[in-house]
């Protein structure tokens, strides 16, 4: 397999999900995509400061600003204008634990800059967790935990290739190639694909 973690393929991944926006949510998270208006995207600056003025600067992978469809419920109480921000990172490390951090850091500098809601997803090329849900990453003061923080995220190498390679999104076909699947089977579905 090629070194999925290089610059290259990274920007490959980060241009087409962005052109297969609607069919990413469609393929993990169905449920969502029928809230969120895909017709009207604006992809927003990545380039964020972390502490400002001074602080670090880092370069988020794809940020969308979407509207909630008519009728859908407000992501918070309370909202009267139906906009959300919908942060995507990929990783491609074969451990999360420098990931939850970052998340959180992204997040909370998100809501600051924008004053939105903000729905943050891990897009996990070599850790399948439990190939789609919600991770979280914690703090604690002694045996208090002081922040507890959420995340959704899709861990492909924990997804089943079979149930994506025949399905009907060109983005789950795709991305079959990182998910699950067995040496025997494996050229065979990549031909499928």
């Amino acid at each position: 397999m090629s070194d999925i973690a290089a610059p290259d393929h990274d920007q490959r991944l980060k241009v087409l999900l962005k052109e297969f926006f609607e069919q990413f949510f469609q393929c993990f998270f169905p449920d969502w995509a029928e809230r969120f208006d895909f017709t009207e995207i604006t992809w927003l600056d990545k380039e964020v400061f972390l502490a400002p003025p001074q602080g670090e600067k880092r370069q988020l992978d794809l940020v969308a600003r979407i509207r909630i469809r008519p009728g859908a419920p407000p992501p918070q109480p309370g909202l009267t204008e139906l906009v959300a921000l919908i942060h995507v990172e990929i990783e491609s490390r074969d451990s999360v634990a420098q990931f939850r951090p970052r998340m959180f850091e992204y997040f909370t500098e998100l809501r600051r800059s924008y004053g939105l809601p903000v729905l943050p997803i891990g897009l996990f090329l070599r850790v399948g967790l439990d190939g789609i849900g919600w991770d979280s990453y914690e703090e604690y003061f002694w045996e208090h935990r002081v922040l507890h923080f959420e995340y959704a995220y899709v861990g492909l190498p924990a997804l089943p290739a079979e149930e994506y390679v025949s399905g009907q999104q060109l983005l789950g076909v795709a991305l079959s190639a990182l998910m699950r699947t067995s040496p025997e089977r494996r050229a065979e579905l990549f031909a499928e694909a």
